[in-house]
């Protein structure tokens, strides 16, 4: 008797395991509805195109990267999640302008990458930077999420410097000793700073 039990416990124990495996294998019922209702295709370019240039922008502080192709700007939260406070961890609706001026600063100086310094600042964080006595505007367009900090390998800050002068459209600082340029969408003005 006991051999007997022992033998169908050892049999329904392998139809188990037969089992288990095949449904392993297999994919759901629902899974299958799911793929029948996903559309998998690969981008396919035509002959002799090439695929659309990226340009990489990398935020300093949160070590985060965002490509972005030029001439179609990532959706309003992503860039306003990008160039969020790192201090707070905060974002704010962002002036999506500061994105066209810094792929217009990689296509100008045919770079693929642009490094984000700073970008919003919340007002708590730009009030306690200002109490360190940090270079920072009681009512800087940081904290309006008007204005970006950064630079491009390669290219000197001087040059960057001179290329933001030109395009004329809003503030423009230069921080020679810290290598990077701060552009906003305020008021045409300049200054240079540390």
């Amino acid at each position: 008797m006991t051999r007997r039990l022992l033998a169908i416990a050892v049999v329904a124990a392998a139809l188990l395991a037969a089992r288990v495996a095949r449904a392993d294998q297999e994919p759901s019922k629902k899974d299958r509805e799911r793929a029948g209702k996903t559309v998998h295709r690969k981008p396919v370019l035509a002959s002799g195109t090439k695929p659309k240039q990226l340009v990489n922008l990398y935020n300093s502080w949160t070590h985060e990267w965002l490509a972005v192709v030029p001439g179609e700007l990532p959706p309003q939260p992503l860039i306003d999640r990008f160039l969020r406070d790192h201090y707070t961890n905060r974002p704010t609706p962002m002036e999506p302008r500061l994105v066209e001026i810094l792929l217009s600063a990689a296509a100008s100086f045919k770079s693929d990458t642009v490094f984000v310094v700073s970008a919003f600042r919340h007002p708590k964080y730009n009030l306690m930077l200002r109490k360190k006595g940090r270079q920072v505007a009681r009512d800087s367009q940081h904290t309006k999420g008007n204005a970006v900090d950064f630079y491009i390998p390669r290219v000197t800050a001087q040059r960057l410097h001179a290329w933001a002068k030109a395009q004329a459209i809003g503030g423009v600082g230069f921080y020679r000793s810290s290598g990077f340029v701060h552009m906003d969408t305020g008021a045409v003005r300049y200054w240079d700073g540390e």
